[in-house]
């Protein structure tokens, strides 16, 4: 008999016989302790969710689009598997600590297949299944014909998060017609496109998750949670932290818990993480919005010389000082896969101005200090003069 789990944004989630020996793995269950919305409770305190959570309902999805798409059932398996095992490299505090693998040329997807064919546990319990490694691996690359429902601009996981994090968080910017989206999915040689009926649901999803990005993930106290933990975290990430450097098993023994407990225990990040515990975050006193091809560092090292220029010109301890850009990145051409919406003249293309205008990368450059240890608007008006010399012209 299938397991049926409760979930609040899909109802119940069907497991198969199947793919039971996958969700017991280690391996996936280790994402029961990985937040999707790393410290986003210090703003939105039921912002508690997990990598685990999502990977079900990321799973739930798929077995919809297996069902629309009248797939068999072992190509609905396998990418029922894929849907279910996509985030299962994920470091520690999700994408927050990725930074670690980006630095050296990796990111979650690249260990999420290390996983997959290297994790003993796992490999085993997906061949039991009647999954084949290789095709997995092929779906989550990218090669093959079901890969952009895994992977692609209008995929599951985009679904998912969209209408769990707005769940969680009490915000209501992520509502999307799912089900509307999947139904008018068609399936052709090039991957997916969509009904013309389609657009406005489509067109939805874009809206929200802009708005997402820019009030749920990067909110500006959310940042600082997230800033004043990474400050910590780049203290011991050579000390034993380092994930770009780990094999398969000693990665997969770090979650969310172990990285905190290390950072609470040790002398040097202690003050930090008792500063984040009494929720005293960094004060913001600068905010810009550019065009995604301006150029701004991103790397931690330069985003530290910066700090220290900062904080030279404000006259205080480099410490206090938190540089943070991020980018929104474009919907459309997302994974090198354009959004397509078949016309009253049966061509494929993109036929919205909405989308076209989501589609445009957008950057968030903010200045922190350390609260209370300067006049923020005289903070301001200095930094701001540095930004000038730089160029970076607010769009806002």
């Amino acid at each position: 008999m299938p397991k049926l789990i409760k979930d609040p944004i899909h109802g119940y989630v069907t497991v198969d016989d199947e793919l039971l020996g996958v969700l017991d793995s280690y391996a996936l269950q280790r994402l029961r302790r990985i937040q999707q919305l790393p410290l986003s409770h210090y703003v939105y305190p039921t912002a508690r969710h997990s990598r685990f959570d999502h990977s079900l309902g990321c799973m739930s999805l798929a077995e919809e689009y297996s069902r629309h798409l009248g797939l068999d059932e072992e190509e609905g398996r396998l990418l029922k598997a894929g849907a279910l095992l996509h985030d299962v490299g994920h470091t520690p505090y999700s994408h927050l600590l990725e930074v670690a693998l980006i630095e050296r040329g990796l990111n979650h997807e690249e260990m999420g297949l290390r996983i997959i064919r290297e994790d003993q546990e796992l490999a085993s319990s997906l061949e039991g299944s009647g999954i084949r490694i290789r095709e997995l691996v092929d779906l989550l690359s990218g090669r093959h014909r079901l890969s952009s429902i895994v992977s692609g601009p209008l995929d599951v996981d985009r679904l998912d998060f969209l209408l769990r994090d707005s769940y969680f968080t009490g915000a209501t910017y992520g509502v999307v017609d799912a089900r509307r989206i999947i139904r008018l999915t068609r399936f052709d040689s090039r991957g997916l496109y969509f009904e013309s009926r389609a657009l406005g649901a489509v067109e939805e999803l874009a809206i929200a998750r802009h708005h997402s990005f820019l009030n749920i993930y990067f909110h500006h106290a959310v940042r600082a949670a997230q800033l004043l933990f990474l400050r910590a975290y780049t203290v011991l990430k050579d000390e034993g932290l380092d994930f770009a450097e780990m094999d398969v098993q000693e990665y997969l023994s770090h979650d969310d818990i172990t990285v905190w407990a290390r950072l609470k225990s040790d002398r040097r990040t202690k003050p930090v993480m008792e500063e984040l515990e009494r929720r005293r975050l960094p004060k913001m006193v600068m905010e810009v919005q550019l065009p995604g091809e301006v150029e701004i560092p991103t790397r931690m090292d330069e985003c530290r010389e910066l700090e220290s220029e900062i904080a030279s010109r404000l006259r205080v301890p480099e410490e206090w000082v938190y540089f943070d850009s991020t980018s929104l990145p474009p919907l459309m051409g997302y994974a090198s896969q354009p959004i397509r919406i078949e016309t009253a003249e049966s061509e494929l293309r993109p036929s919205s101005w909405i989308l076209e205008m989501t589609s445009r990368p957008l950057r968030i450059v903010r200045v922190y200090v350390r609260r209370g240890s300067v006049d923020v608007e005289a903070a301001r008006k200095i930094v701001m003069d540095l930004f000038a010399e730089r160029g970076w012209t607010s769009t806002r």
